[in-house]
């Protein structure tokens, strides 16, 4: 059988299951890696690096695997599929992982939940790459640009509505619970809405801001809290300007409309 293996070093405990498996099909069929390597088409290093533990190892290296071995597919395929979710899911603070639970979108209030819920998406449709998610977008008449899809899931890009359904869709979520995750969408991105803010909360940011420029406040920064507050000023001038029994003459309301000017 050669010489011994390396002790499994995975990182992620499902991962080390998966290849300590691995490594018992092997070990029952009596298979050198150079054996399986010719009844799978793949070459020793790749299927040693599949029962290593230190990477994911492809759906289809670890079907041939088992296959070569006459494994049992059906716990090969749910090895892997936790394994590879695991993998997948960004790991939260702290060294332990816990088992996520079940979102509901009636109760979603933030983007990272929905991105979980993207991944919890996909892992159900059997992890397809992003890659088959796209081409499956583009038969159904939409577009899941793979590159921008990976940004989205790993939150470094804006989660639109439209790739949102279409990835929804593609990943097999039957209509009436892709309706409630759309409306968890409208709902989340609605309270991202900023607050508008007037002239008054640009004056206190300023005074703020001058009262404060001896201790490190750059000249670059009150500059331009005094144009915001000057177009915001201007702005709320023409809006009184409209109204009856507002004052439209500058410096008629008596709360100082200019902001004092920076030398």
């Amino acid at each position: 059988m050669g010489r011994q293996e390396k002790p499994i070093a995975a990182t992620e405990p499902a991962l080390g299951r998966l290849a300590a498996w691995l490594r018992e099909q092997r070990e029952r069929a009596e298979l050198t890696y150079r054996q399986l390597a010719v009844r799978t088409n793949y070459h020793p290093t790749t299927l040693q690096r599949a029962t290593s533990g230190r990477t994911m190892p492809n759906w289809e290296v670890v079907e041939a695997l088992t296959r070569a071995c006459d494994g049992d597919l059906k716990t090969a395929r749910r090895k892997w599929t936790h394994a590879n979710y695991w993998a997948h899911v960004p790991r939260p603070s702290g060294t332990q992982r816990r088992a996520p639970r079940r979102l509901n979108p009636e109760q979603v209030d933030s983007l990272a939940d929905l991105r979980r819920a993207m991944h919890e998406m996909r892992r159900k449709a059997d992890w397809p790459s992003l890659e088959e998610l796209d081409r499956r977008a583009r038969a159904g008449g939409g577009r899941l640009p793979s590159s921008t899809l990976a940004l989205v899931l790993r939150g470094e890009a804006p989660l639109r509505k439209a790739v949102f359904l279409t990835y929804m869709e593609v990943c097999g979520v039957k209509e009436a619970r892709r309706a409630l995750w759309a409306a968890a969408w409208e709902r989340t991105n609605s309270a991202r809405v900023p607050v508008q803010v007037n002239s008054r909360t640009y004056q206190r940011e300023f005074t703020r801001a001058m009262q404060s420029s001896s201790s490190g406040t750059s000249t670059d920064i009150l500059f331009k809290l005094w144009v915001t507050l000057r177009n915001s000023l201007a702005a709320d001038r023409a809006e009184d300007a409209g109204h009856p029994g507002h004052p439209a003459a500058a410096g008629r309301d008596g709360t100082g409309d200019s902001p004092p000017v920076l030398v």
